[in-house]
């Protein structure tokens, strides 16, 4: 396995970001951005080579992303209405992504193997996406894939709890919170 992060950069569209491995060592280039038709993500290796790209094809509330690797198409992926603790699927690479966008933890498993796991943490007072890749072959699809999923978890509301309210039903001497209701034994006790 090994481990990258990459600063997360959420609604933020900085030009680039540099990918390093645990020891800090500087191991990839993500550079460009997405949220208009057209935009793209690309991933450079240290050398300056092209590895990965991933090119917006749509806008709206479900944008879809082409996936380019050597520049022939590997894959598309959508993301889908209403996927707080869901699944995403890549089609032709046949992966699937599941995780929760409320912790942004997520998995991405290729039949039964898990390939990737992508995890927020914080170092140094810093958000930053921690990468775990079990497979080498699609690292800079990986970050691509990363970098969507870091800036498209910021874009929904924060998610909150309901405030506790209670109130009285004084003809049968119950107390409610939100619709769960809770006998009061001593109401009439007196």
């Amino acid at each position: 396995m090994e481990r990258f992060y990459l600063k997360s950069q959420g609604l933020e569209n900085k030009g680039a970001t540099v990918i390093r491995d645990r020891n800090h060592n500087s191991k990839y280039l993500l550079v460009g951005k997405w949220g208009i038709e057209h935009d793209a993500l690309s991933v450079y290796g240290v050398s300056g080579q092209l590895e990965a790209e991933i090119k917006q094809l749509s806008v709206g509330k479900t944008p879809k992303f082409q996936i380019l690797m050597d520049n022939q198409e590997v894959g598309t992926v959508s993301t889908p209405i209403g996927f707080i603790r869901g699944f995403l699927f890549v089609n032709k690479l046949n992966w699937l992504i599941s995780g929760n966008t409320t912790t942004c933890h997520f998995k991405v498993r290729s039949g039964m193997k898990v390939i990737l796991e992508i995890n927020r943490v914080l170092i140094n007072g810093s958000a930053y996406i921690e990468l775990n890749c079990f497979e080498n072959e699609h690292t800079a699809v990986f970050i691509g894939l990363a970098a969507i999923l870091d800036r498209w978890v910021q874009k929904r509301p924060p998610l909150t709890e309901p405030k506790l309210r209670r109130s009285w039903n004084f003809n049968s001497g119950s107390a409610s919170y939100n619709n769960f209701t809770k006998e009061e034994s001593h109401w009439n006790s007196d």
